[in-house]
């Protein structure tokens, strides 16, 4: 464990601070653009720094002494473990060096060295950081502040322009789905899993969640058939699938997380289009959240809505759809090239 936790601090030594990227208050999220000083000059990563929930551990800790004692000069992070890793996704939690949590999770060498050591699991993490090394053009683009323009996706556009760019984008950029339908990765977060090649799929807790707080509940079914590109794949032959990842959702909520599913209104279950990744995938979150991220009008689809569309026999490659698009993405520079946008 004390290897591993070393290992882990090591993942943010020598990151170089280029600029932000952007930041949202309201969420208390920032992406940051930078570089390893022992990198290639070409290359760059980004760190995604999200701000913990409160946990049940701070409500109850609240009226205890507050020491005022702190040392500015130290690191901001005295200690980091690891929630795991996928291709090029790094996934921590991190405590502040002020903090009494995070002095337990340090320790030093013989030679005044601080190393990282195991911290408490239930100790209340700062900060969750998602680090992306080596972080690609349209990483930086997806994560940079920029305009949005709704979008009127045509059949004639999708076939013609739309189509033939999702079927060109590169293995590798969805590498890390395949390495967690391999169980390759991330084998052990797997929450159930139906193995049919064709009508199966698995559950697992996105990585935006806590999988402490029900009320921000999220998970992700990720469908084995690597054929299922998007909202625009799926046929009336599909809605069994579709009902058994419905099922599958309140069965694991349910069961693993104690939501009270007995009443089928307490998940919210959509897909997104455009979506972030080419894999088919459905997003599972609780009806009680606020805010999830993309669960907006011009992207979010609602899995019972699109069921119901299906068994009408709506083909949704005839379909016109009206998305929301960021003016830095690739998909926006390749539309404005064919259609003068």
């Amino acid at each position: 464990m004390e290897e591993q936790q070393a290992s882990t601090s090591r993942l943010l030594e020598g990151f170089q601070y280029e600029r932000l990227l952007n930041e949202d208050a309201r969420t208390r999220t920032a992406a940051i653009l930078g570089r390893y000083v022992d990198a290639p000059p070409d290359e760059r990563a980004v760190i995604l720094v999200e701000k913990t929930h409160f946990s049940p551990s701070f409500y109850r800790a609240l009226g205890a002494t507050v020491s005022s004692q702190h040392d500015t000069a130290r690191a901001p992070l005295s200690a980091i473990r690891s929630l795991g890793s996928n291709d090029v996704y790094n996934w921590m939690l991190g405590w502040m060096s002020s903090s009494p949590a995070s002095a337990a999770g340090v320790k030093r060498s013989a030679e005044g060295e601080e190393k990282a050591a195991d911290v408490d699991g239930d100790a209340d993490a700062h900060v969750k950081l998602t680090l992306i090394r080596p972080a690609s053009e349209a990483h930086i683009k997806k994560y940079s502040e920029q305009q949005k323009v709704m979008i009127t996706e045509t059949p004639e556009v999708y076939e013609q322009v739309v189509r033939p760019w999702i079927e060109s984008q590169p293995v590798g950029r969805i590498q890390w789905v395949y390495n967690i339908l391999d169980k390759k990765k991330e084998a052990d977060t797997i929450l159930y899993e139906d193995a049919d090649a064709k009508n199966g799929f698995i559950v697992v807790p996105d990585l935006k969640w806590d999988q402490k707080t029900l009320t921000s509940l999220y998970l992700i079914a990720i469908v084995h058939d690597r054929s299922l590109r998007s909202l625009r794949s799926l046929t009336k032959a599909h809605v069994p699938l579709l009902r058994a990842i419905q099922q599958a959702a309140r069965k694991v909520a349910g069961e693993k997380y104690g939501l009270p599913t007995a009443d089928k209104g307490k998940l919210r279950c959509f897909f997104h289009y455009q979506p972030t990744y080419y894999h088919l995938h459905v997003h599972i979150v609780s009806s009680d959240y606020q805010s999830p991220p993309g669960a907006i009008v011009g992207q979010a689809h609602l899995l019972d809505d699109v069921i119901d569309l299906l068994e009408m026999g709506v083909d949704f490659t005839k379909r016109t759809l009206t998305y929301s698009l960021g003016e830095q993405t690739e998909l926006y520079t390749v539309l404005c090239e064919r259609l003068k946008l």
